[in-house]
């Protein structure tokens, strides 16, 4: 299972991606990733968590953090431009693992004018901490079942994973419309994920 979509594995393709916080979303970073890709580092034993968090309003995980240096080509000023007004806030990376890591931008930026200064060359530093993953971590239920008979058994598939509370980008989901009927493709998702945690239990990881 990963964490950018919990009901894949490891081993599937998963795109690079960054994504930055501009107060209302996470919206992704316009530029094309280029340059030889370093997975993110682990440094162990750190207090840089702290650090990160008091600046960046994250949550206590681990005892370590990870460096990444990412390459960016911004086909326009104006690409560039909407990122770097942000540049001091939250960030979100997606490896291609299905890991996500948030952190924050950590250093000086090197940027290079490209094709005659019509595009910028960015190279990015970032300090980052792994994402909760998302299996059994659910502290906040969906907030329309209080009422609602089947609260119990939701709740159970909830922290089970069989119900993601999380959309395609990472950002919870609130409401689970309890009354509102199933259709073939959720019938179809729903039961491939109860196989592949089934799966799971029965090997043992």
């Amino acid at each position: 299972m990963s964490q950018q979509k919990p009901y894949r594995n490891e081993d599937d393709i998963y795109k690079k991606k960054l994504f930055y916080d501009n107060g209302i979303e996470f919206k992704e970073v316009k530029g094309r990733m280029t340059r030889e890709y370093v997975p993110p580092t682990p440094v162990l034993m750190s207090h840089a968590n702290q650090t990160i968090q008091s600046s960046a309003g994250l949550v206590q995980r681990g005892t370590s953090h990870y460096t990444l240096t990412l390459s960016f080509l911004f086909s326009s000023k104006k690409e560039y431009a909407d990122w770097v007004q942000f540049i001091g806030s939250t960030h979100k990376f997606y490896d291609e693992k299905g890991t996500i890591y948030i952190g924050v931008v950590n250093g000086t930026l090197d940027i290079r004018a490209v094709e005659q200064e019509t595009k910028y060359l960015v190279s990015v530093p970032l300090i980052m901490i792994r994402k909760q993953d998302f299996e059994f971590r659910h502290k906040a239920p969906f907030v329309d079942i209080d009422q609602h008979w089947a609260k119990v058994y939701i709740d159970e598939l909830q922290q089970r994973g069989l119900i993601s509370v999380y959309n395609s980008i990472g950002e919870e989901v609130q409401y689970f419309k309890p009354e509102t009927y199933i259709n073939r493709a959720e019938t179809v998702t729903f039961l491939t994920r109860t196989y592949k945690y089934i799966n799971k239990v029965l090997r043992g990881y």
